[in-house]
């Protein structure tokens, strides 16, 4: 702890370091001063924590010396040191914030006790500073993790009306428009890098809100956004030269090409799903193209966002989820026939390009490691996009199939173990799939799909089975089961039980013990 000593008695001064020197070898005396004027030229240059102040100095005094300190610098501390016992001067130190009000002369026991205090004080201040600092950090991680997440749902996923809700509550802002970057980086070993690059490109931009999500095979979205408080924002010239500097530097910084696609701007939060498939299609575009390096999808090429395309899309990619090779490849299959019968080959090749990019993202998201051996891109034929389609979703089915029987053997059975082990605590649904590597969105449906009911509903379960066997006790209150179980609250305890039971835990117990 850092002190200034301020008195017009150099005496005075010299025996109060004295003292510190020789009973406080945490504190040091950084800093002295004659009177007032001096004190706060002191606190400007050296920004001591505690200042010992006289009061009656020539000039400006100590009381006047602290008010004029506290207003540049309020969380330095102080010490009143003065031979004036009078209950006026106490009244003002008091009103200025002064911790401790000692008299002249003072007694080597009363500094050094006065001194503590003050550094107990401080610590413990700094402490939940601390604290403070931790916890904010890992609410803006875990802020993180919930963007991504949301992300990846609104790229992958139908939801509901409902749903949207639900994510809104988790969500710091709003959106009322946006549009999508899809980010194609080069092959090789680079890419954690290249795309850390990106991330620290677009921190030092303020251009407007941004997501970024998980990158897969190279290919890494970001959703630009407004808040529902900006109405008017110029979408397509901001973000296309922005993507066009990004490139740039990226040439300058690495000597190797970076290609961007770009999505139409979207006013509504449903369309934003189309602003993504535009903006991949884009990104695919342009790489394969390697004429321009970014841009919107060109008019002449089909928009992968069409609605009856979105449709099969998901049948197929539920096929898959599901590890249902037979009905994957009809789905497939059947794509392809009508796809082909309406568009050149180059287009049908390009959205099944599309599609298992999309595969390959809910892979990455379920924790598979899985690479594509093969593109569409040289199949000539509808029949040869089929072959190269089905040696694909037979490698995926059987990756997927596998994973399950992990997931049902191996990662859910670690979940409800860590459930069963940590009921007592607030857990979370994030906090559990980030445990056993799962994203939360399908560690919940996964979760559902092998225990036949929600992650919430089996930690009530496991709650209210545990605090049954606690009121078996006699010598345990109600209350203090109730916090023995992971509820904070006794009454909200009470309606959880009640619901599950029948019965409130009174009642309950009392059954208990008279069968008994």
């Amino acid at each position: 702890m850092k002190i200034a000593i301020v008195d017009d008695e150099a005496l005075e001064r010299k025996a109060l370091q004295k003292m510190i020197r020789g009973h406080l070898p945490t504190m040091e005396v950084i800093a002295e001063a004659a009177n007032g004027r001096e004190a706060v030229e002191v606190a400007d240059q050296y920004k001591p924590d505690v200042m010992l102040m006289d009061i009656k100095m020539p000039g400006i005094d100590g009381l006047e010396a602290i008010e004029l300190i506290r207003r540049k610098h309020p969380e330095i501390k102080f010490i009143i040191v003065s031979a004036f016992d009078t209950f006026d001067y106490a009244k003002q130190a008091m009103r200025h914030g002064v911790k401790e009000y000692l008299l002249k002369p003072s007694r080597k026991e009363e500094v050094v006790g006065a001194l503590q205090r003050v550094y107990d004080e401080l610590m413990e201040e700094r402490r939940k500073e601390e604290e403070n600092r931790e916890l904010q950090q890992r609410v803006r991680q875990l802020q993180k993790l919930v963007e991504k997440e949301w992300l990846s749902v609104l790229m992958l996923e139908e939801v509901s009306s409902q749903e949207w809700k639900q994510w809104e509550t988790l969500l710091p802002f709003s959106i009322d428009a946006g549009m999508f970057m899809v980010i194609q980086f080069p092959s090789g070993e680079k890419r954690e890098d290249w795309k850390n690059w990106i991330e620290q490109v677009l921190s030092e931009k303020e251009t407007t809100h941004y997501i970024i999500g998980k990158m897969v095979d190279g290919q890494m979205p970001v959703l630009f956004f407004h808040d529902v408080a900006v109405k008017a924002f110029s979408w397509k010239p901001v973000i296309q030269s922005l993507s066009l500097e990004l490139i740039q530097q990226f040439e300058r910084q690495y000597g190797t090409a970076l290609y961007i696609g770009l999505g139409s701007p979207a006013s509504r939060l449903e369309e934003l799903r189309h602003s993504y498939y535009e903006a991949l299609a884009a990104a695919q575009y342009y790489a394969s193209q390697k004429k321009a390096k970014s841009g919107f999808l060109p008019k002449k090429s089909v928009l992968a966002a069409a609605s009856g395309h979105i449709e099969k899309e998901k049948r197929l990619l539920d096929a898959v989820r599901q590890g249902d090779l037979e009905q994957a490849l009809l789905q497939c299959y059947t794509y392809i026939e009508e796809e082909a019968a309406h568009h050149p080959l180059s287009v049908v090749q390009q959205k099944l390009e599309e599609t298992f990019v999309l595969l390959g993202r809910m892979f990455a998201d379920f924790g598979i490691a899985y690479e594509r051996t093969a593109t569409f891109h040289s199949c000539r034929s509808p029949e040869e996009l089929k072959k190269t389609a089905a040696e694909q979703l037979r490698h995926m089915t059987c990756h997927i199939l596998a994973w399950r029987h992990q997931q049902a053997n191996g990662k859910l059975g670690k979940a409800k173990d860590y459930i069963d082990e940590h009921y007592h605590h607030p857990l979370t649904l994030e906090e559990v799939a980030e445990y056993v590597g799962i994203s939360p969105c399908y560690f919940s449906k996964l979760f559902k799909d092998r225990f036949g009911m929600t992650f919430i509903d089996y930690v009530t379960d496991v709650r209210i089975a545990r605090a049954k066997k606690e009121m078996a006790d006699p010598n345990k209150s109600l209350k203090e089961i109730c916090f023995l179980v992971g509820y904070n609250d006794p009454n909200y305890f009470s309606r959880v039980f009640k619901k599950h039971t029948g019965m409130s835990p009174s009642e309950y117990r009392k059954k208990l013990h008279s069968a008994t």
